[in-house]
C-alpha cells in the first residue's frame, strides 16, 4: 500500500526515518534494523525494524506496511468488497506488491482466479524474499497469475472481465507512479474491466491528514459509479484514521449487517481473520460527524490533465 519522501538519515549511532505528513509535520522513526535497503527502477525501498511499529516496508520515504498492523489495513481492504459480491471468482489487484492483499483474497473459498498486476517487479522479489510474514505464501499459490505491467496499460489492452477489483496503490504523488491512478479517466477503465454485479475498492489515504485528496477520491469514483461508500479504519503505521472507497453499480457492502458479515466469514472464508468481523465492519462504515461534514464541503473530481497528489 501506499504513501513526498521521507528521508532516511544515518547520523551515527542513530538512524531514522522522517516521514513528512503535511509540509511542517513530520514523524520521525527510530531504525533498529536494516534487512535491505536501495532503488528499484521506480521507487526507493526500505525494509528494517522501526521504532513502536516492528518490521516495515518504506518507499520513497512513506510507510507501506508494518508487522504491528498490516492487517488492520490489508482486512480493511478486501473483506468488504469480498463479501458483498454473490461469489467472487475472477479477482484483479493493481498494486500490492507487498503479497498480503493477496493472501486475504486467496482466503475466499469462491476465489478461482487471482491476478496481481503491479509494475516493479524488483520490488516483488524483495517482499517475496523479506516479508514471508505478509504473503505467507499467496507467491507460490496456483490460484495467483502475476502480471507486471503497469497497471493502466493492462485496463486499456486486456478483454478480460472481473467480479472485484481492488486497487492496493502507493499514494498519488507528483510524479511518482500511481499519479493517474486515481482520475476519472483512470476509473472509466476499471469499470469497464468490470462483470455485470461487479464491485472495485481502492486505498484512498487520510480523511484526516488529507482531506481534500480523500473527498476527492470519491467525488471521482462517484461519477462513474451509481454506489460509492467511502469508509475507515485505524492505522497507528500512517498515523491515525485511513480511508477506504468501495463502488459498484449494484453492490453495496455499507448495506451488509453485523450478523451477516460474520456468517459470510464463517461460510466463506478460510482460516481466520484478525481484524475483520460484523462488529468491526459496522464501524468501519459508519463515519463519523466532522468526516461527513468533510466529504461534503469538496467538491473536486480528479482528471488527468487536473490531477489530485497528496501534499507531500
Amino acid at each position: 500500500m501506499g504513501r513526498r519522501s521521507g528521508v532516511l538519515t544515518q547520523k551515527l549511532p542513530w538512524r531514522i526515518v522522517a516521514e513528512w505528513i503535511t509540509e511542517g509535520e513530520a514523524c520521525i522513526r527510530s531504525v533498529e534494523k536494516i534487512y535491505a535497503a536501495g532503488a528499484t527502477r521506480f521507487q526507493e525501498y526500505l525494509i528494517g525494524e522501526l521504532a513502536g511499529i516492528g518490521k516495515s516496508l518504506v518507499l520513497d520515504g512513506k510507510v507501506q506496511s508494518s508487522l504491528f498492523d498490516e492487517h488492520w489495513y490489508h482486512e480493511a481492504l478486501v473483506h468488504p468488497v469480498m463479501l458483498a459480491h454473490t461469489c467472487p471468482k475472477e479477482v484483479l489487484i493493481i498494486g500490492g506488491g507487498e503479497g498480503a492483499t493477496a493472501r486475504e483474497v486467496l482466503k475466499h473459498k469462491c476465489v478461482e482466479r487471482v491476478t496481481m498486476v503491479d509494475i516493479d517487479a524488483e520490488l516483488i522479489e524483495l517482499a517475496k524474499k523479506y516479508l514471508p510474514e505478509w504473503h505467507q505464501g499467496a507467491f507460490d499459490s496456483e490460484k495467483l497469475e502475476l502480471v507486471f505491467a503497469d497497471g493502466r496499460k493492462f485496463l486499456s489492452e486486456t478483454d478480460r472481465k472481473f467480479d472485484v477489483v481492488i486497487l492496493d496503490l502507493v499514494d498519488p504523488m507528483e510524479g511518482g507512479p500511481a499519479a493517474l491512478l486515481y482520475t476519472l479517466e483512470f476509473y472509466k477503465l476499471v469499470a469497464n474491466v468490470l462483470k455485470s454485479g461487479g464491485v472495485i475498492v481502492t486505498q484512498a489515504s487520510s480523511p484526516i491528514l488529507t482531506p481534500r485528496v480523500y473527498a476527492t477520491i470519491r467525488n471521482t469514483i462517484a461519477s462513474v459509479f451509481k454506489i460509492t461508500r467511502p469508509y475507515i479504519t485505524y492505522v497507528r503505521s500512517y498515523n491515525g484514521i485511513w480511508g477506504f472507497v468501495a463502488a459498484s453499480d449494484t453492490v453495496d457492502p455499507a448495506r451488509l449487517s453485523s450478523e451477516e458479515v460474520d456468517e459470510l466469514i464463517k461460510n466463506r472464508i478460510n482460516g481466520s481473520l484478525r481484524f475483520y468481523d460484523g462488529a468491526t465492519h459496522q464501524w468501519m462504515f459508519t463515519l463519523p460527524k466532522p468526516i461527513r461534514n468533510m466529504l461534503e464541503s469538496y467538491k473536486d473530481i480528479a482528471t488527468d490533465s487536473n490531477p489530485v497528489y497528496v501534499p507531500v
